[in-house]
């Protein structure tokens, strides 16, 4: 069997159908907890759950407990749901192994257990997690939830939008998505503010966004990138000592800036060979971030290639310096600040 897609796991739920074994994991954490209650909600009877709900965590609990409580005849109910949180299931020892195994091969047919990976970092590249994925597919059922492209959100934060009394266009959504970051669990968030802000049965605009959305870490040093490529290095240090004042790792500061010169210079060499500027989309993760190539596209044309090389030069200076010295990130960021400045002022 293959993995099920959040639609089938919707409708196994509804149907209540799902297998009595199931593996829950992916990179949106809203989707996981939303489906995590939505098994909870479906096969345990409001006011049972004393009896008929389990939950262990991988941090406090054993397997052994896990498999003992999907073991116990329901009470008051038809079936008994086991909720395990964050099992480190391509780890565990051999024998542990072999008795997830032999569960997974003949599951208690009165209880539903879902393994819930929620802050576990779960990668079907990694052999060990590959194993345990095909195992659930094959006995029982998998579903990986990932984050909602662009698309997805431009259909999803309107009708969200609706739910809270306003209108939203897809271009504003896919606005807030370059503001806020892709987390679904932030931008309902977010949506839900801008709608109080704006009032009942107004449109959300960028204003209302730009007036009440905070702006997430990554934007904030995109912003400070926006400022070094339009020529404004007192901003942008400005912006800097904020940044840094709010905690932000150096290191993180730098990577996006980084980031930011290198959408520019993939922009550019695919410009150059005919190509439009989201065609490294193609060949790199820009997963919701699209809109980073298109504003990249505004710079590439005002770069000389022999600049974007000399930044670079800098780049390598400066990563050497944060990576191997002692001197203060913050100073070796304003310095770098300076040196970009210089180059693109010429």
């Amino acid at each position: 069997m293959a993995l099920i897609t959040e639609n089938e796991l919707k409708k196994k739920i509804k149907e209540r159908s799902l297998a009595n074994c199931c593996l829950v994991y992916g990179d949106e954490d809203y989707l996981k907890q939303f489906y995590v209650t939505a098994v909870c909600s479906s096969y345990v009877a409001s006011g049972s759950e004393t009896f008929c709900l389990r939950r262990y965590d991988g941090k406090e609990n054993s397997l052994d407990e896990v498999l003992e409580g999907a073991l116990s005849m329901p009470f008051m109910g038809e079936y008994t749901v086991v909720i395990a949180r964050d099992f480190p299931l391509d780890s565990l020892p051999a024998g542990q192994k072999e008795q997830l195994s032999q569960y997974l091969k003949n599951p208690c047919d009165t209880s539903v257990t879902v393994f819930w990976m929620d802050s576990a970092q779960v990668s079907a590249k990694n052999p060990k997690w590959k194993k345990v994925i095909d195992e659930f597919s094959k006995y029982g059922d998998a579903a990986e939830l990932q984050k909602p492209s662009i698309a997805q959100l431009r259909r999803m934060l309107p009708a969200y939008a609706a739910k809270c009394g306003c209108t939203m266009s897809g271009d504003t959504a896919e606005y807030l998505v370059s503001v806020a970051g892709d987390s679904l669990s932030a931008l309902f968030n977010e949506v839900k503010k801008a709608a109080a802000y704006a009032g009942e049965g107004a449109e959300i605009t960028r204003w209302h966004i730009d007036g009440i959305v905070s702006p997430s870490l990554e934007a904030k040093i995109f912003d400070l990138s926006r400022l070094v490529l339009s020529g404004d290095a007192k901003g942008a240090l400005e912006l800097l000592h904020n940044l840094v004042v709010q905690k932000a790792d150096p290191i993180d500061i730098f990577g996006v800036i980084l980031m930011s010169f290198t959408d520019i210079y993939r922009v550019k060499i695919a410009v150059s060979s005919g190509e439009n500027a989201v065609y490294p989309a193609k060949f790199y993760d820009y997963k919701n971030r699209e809109f980073r190539l298109k504003n990249a596209a505004r710079s590439a044309s005002k770069i000389s290639g022999e600049s974007l090389r000399e930044c670079f030069d800098c780049f390598a200076d400066a990563d050497r310096r944060l990576k191997s010295t002692a001197q203060s990130g913050e100073l070796i960021l304003e310095r770098l600040i300076v040196r970009l400045s210089l180059i693109l002022a010429r």
